[in-house]
């Protein structure tokens, strides 16, 4: 174990003599140091449902949904098969002192014990770590500001409300409205999660769309995705497309039991 321990301490204090440039405010790594991380070819750009969330923890009394959300929030942007790519990348409140504003409102935490720059930084090290070969996401700052442009461009809020998909806790809606509903603004490029709540009804919990390297919709690994088991995990699994589906409302105050 020590021997194993002194190995990770030697590798990262390689990596980061070698492949670090400092600039004035951020960290960049140079893509001959880094190419090994980029055998990626895609992303699931997750969104997730707060008056569901709570439904997929264990100990459902550390969920709280903060009063500002009222819409779906960022779960994370994760190159698939990758994770962990380098932990020596480190991150920094400062980094993120511009955007966060907007990722308090866009990707806040939903765990009482969880603070918002602790979730981003998890995210950062698992996923982003990963996302950094890429020139647009090269650095903390680049990869959370690339992520909120995600957010923005697929408004899924607006496009539910057009198509009449409402929350409820009485009404549930087929397989086919919930995906028809989202066609226009993602096309085939996106997985449906649900979750079953006490009563066993399928609630939906999670939106997984598919993003390609150079961060534009759409993915050529999206069959394959589909039918793998990425798309069910501890979040949740694919909705079931021969029974209804329950988009409950956010409950600020019960947010472990929304419709009860």
């Amino acid at each position: 174990m020590a021997s194993y321990k002194m190995s990770i301490i030697w590798v990262c204090s390689a990596v980061l003599l070698s492949g670090l440039v400092l600039t004035q405010d951020q960290a960049h790594w140079s893509t001959s140091e880094i190419s090994h991380s980029c055998n990626w070819t895609c992303m699931l750009f997750t969104l997730q449902w707060p008056g569901s969330f709570c439904l997929i923890i264990d100990n459902k009394n550390i969920c709280r949904i903060p009063q500002n959300i009222q819409e779906w929030t960022i779960h994370g942007l994760w190159p698939v098969k990758d994770h962990n790519c380098c932990p020596c990348w480190p991150i920094f409140h400062s980094h993120l002192q511009e955007l966060e504003p907007e990722l308090s409102q866009l990707w806040p935490s939903l765990i009482k014990t969880r603070s918002n720059f602790t979730f981003w930084k998890e995210e950062w090290f698992k996923h982003g770590t990963c996302a950094g070969c890429v020139e647009n996401m090269g650095s903390p700052f680049l990869y959370f500001k690339t992520v909120l442009k995600l957010r923005q461009l697929f408004d899924v809020d607006n496009a539910l409300a057009n198509a009449g998909i409402k929350p409820s806790c009485n009404v549930s809606y087929k397989y086919d409205e919930l995906h028809g509903a989202l066609d226009p603004l993602l096309g085939d490029n996106f997985v449906l999660q649900c979750v079953k709540d006490d009563k066993e009804r399928e609630a939906w919990v999670q939106l997984k769309i598919y993003v390609s390297k150079n961060v534009t919709l759409g993915c050529q690994m999206a069959e394959e995705l589909e039918s793998s088991r990425v798309t069910n995990t501890s979040y949740g699994h694919p909705c079931p497309t021969n029974t209804t589906i329950f988009y409950f409302p956010i409950n600020h105050e019960h947010p472990k039991q929304p419709c009860t």
